[in-house]
């Protein structure tokens, strides 16, 4: 996990935490920071893209991202993009099918008192917008 400016900053080291946990399987940790109501778009490039409603329907959807993976190394990059919170997010290890691979895709988090409210996965992290000047 990383923090570039080694500043705490609340909604970053919430969000990094959930990818220790995922790296770790531990989905039931993963969620615990997630708004009940959370909606999760994964984009459509992805193999597993699509929008997921709700705490339970995105465990299931990390769960199944995860157990694709026989071994995984994930490193987060993490930061602030005005209100939003960005992750590139490069992953490698071997799949449960044996095949080596890895990936990097990005994730926007939209955190609102202290819970995830929205993310938003681009299977290319040169896809993410710009924040719109306020």
């Amino acid at each position: 996990m990383s923090n570039p400016t080694g500043t705490a900053d609340a909604d970053l080291e919430l969000v990094l935490a959930g990818y220790a946990a995922y790296a770790r399987g531990d989905i039931v940790k993963a969620v615990s920071a997630l708004h009940p109501d959370i909606e999760w778009v994964a984009s459509d490039a992805l193999a597993d893209g699509g929008t997921h409603r709700g705490r339970a329907a995105v465990a299931a959807h990390l769960r199944s991202s995860r157990d694709a993976w026989y071994q995984l190394r994930s490193m987060p990059l993490g930061r602030r993009l005005g209100d939003r919170i960005v992750v590139e997010h490069h992953v490698q290890g071997t799949l449960a099918d044996g095949t080596a691979r890895q990936a990097t895709v990005a994730e926007v988090f939209t955190v609102r008192d202290g819970q995830v409210v929205h993310t938003r996965a681009y299977a290319d992290p040169a896809d993410v917008p710009a924040p719109v000047p306020g």
